[in-house]
């Protein structure tokens, strides 16, 4: 066949034929041969021939394309916009859904997931990498879901506000909340290091984090994971020089792993014990619709207050 690699058809020698030119079988039945083999590699427009090598489109689109329907057809663009996947789904990168998505089986990511739109999943879903979702997460099923679950040292180098796991040291699920740090007196550096002073005992340890906000320079702030000085001060480094103290120190959030729920537990699965801390770290108010109880001894550290509010009790046992 006389295509020359792209595409184009050029007539077999002795073509094309000049006025007075004798027609020979061998002329003839070469010409039709090839034009006949350059038609037979040709797509047909009914849909007969089937293609024998990689249909290269040159950058342009595939147009009016139906919707498909088994597993070896094309998919249109509706398809994408509003997909609906019958069958297993299986994405070893990033996953990102914009749109409404119904799944009926089976999804398995092996990178991120970002869901911006309604996600609809009846089967079962396997995330390996983190998952981001726009709106609510129903899970409408009778079973269970399982947490992230870990030892103390494995808990997240940059946890936010809201997130939940089972500890595996401590045998209790734990949320990750903040709470107001102490007054700031000054804020100063050694380049990226960064000393943070307090009004009053910080009550904080050596790998907390803290959230600096309001402060000027603005290489001041951002969450931080610190260093414990002394009682009053703690040092975090920033990703650049502020170039001089802070004209404005503003203020700090302290993260704090927490367990949830106060049930009791004890072997066998009998409900026995409740275990309370001994030391109080940070001020906390008991308000007035509610009462509190504690196992003694109990330690309130410097600088820290608990009010119990008009109409509420606080009872140490």
């Amino acid at each position: 066949m006389s295509r020359n690699g792209s595409g184009v058809y050029t007539l077999p020698a002795g073509n094309p034929v000049v006025s007075q030119t004798v027609i020979s079988s061998t002329w003839a039945n070469n010409t039709m041969n090839d034009l006949a083999s350059a038609m037979t590699d040709s797509v047909a427009a009914d849909g007969q021939t089937p293609m024998t090598g990689p249909l290269n489109l040159n950058s342009n689109k595939i147009v009016n394309l139906a919707v498909g329907t088994v597993g070896t057809d094309a998919i249109n663009y509706s398809q994408f916009n509003t997909p609906t996947f019958g069958g297993a789904v299986v994405c070893s990168s990033t996953l990102t859904v914009t749109g409404a998505t119904a799944l009926n089986s089976t999804l398995t990511v092996g990178g991120n997931t970002t869901v911006t739109g309604d996600g609809s999943f009846t089967g079962n879903g396997t995330f390996t990498g983190n998952g981001t979702f726009g709106g609510n997460l129903a899970v409408n099923g009778t079973g269970q879901v399982k947490l992230p679950n870990g030892t103390t040292a494995q808990r997240s180098a940059t946890p936010t506000v809201g997130s939940i796991r089972y500890n595996t040291t401590l045998q209790t699920f734990e949320g990750y909340s903040t709470y107001s740090g102490q007054t700031i007196s000054t804020i100063t550096n050694s380049t990226t290091t960064a000393t943070l002073t307090t009004a009053a005992n910080h009550n904080l340890s050596t790998g907390t984090f803290v959230t600096v906000s309001g402060a000027t320079p603005s290489a001041y702030n951002g969450t931080f994971s610190i260093t414990v000085t002394g009682d009053t001060t703690f040092t975090y480094t920033m990703l650049t020089d502020p170039l001089g103290s802070a004209t404005t120190v503003g203020s700090y959030l302290v993260g704090s792993w927490g367990q949830i729920g106060g049930g009791a537990t004890g072997n066998g699965g009998n409900q026995v014990f409740v275990l309370n801390d001994q030391t109080v770290t940070s001020s906390y108010t008991i308000p007035s619709t509610k009462n509190a109880s504690s196992a003694g001894p109990i330690t309130i550290d410097t600088g820290v207050t608990v009010t119990v509010d008009t109409g509420s009790t606080w009872v140490i046992v």
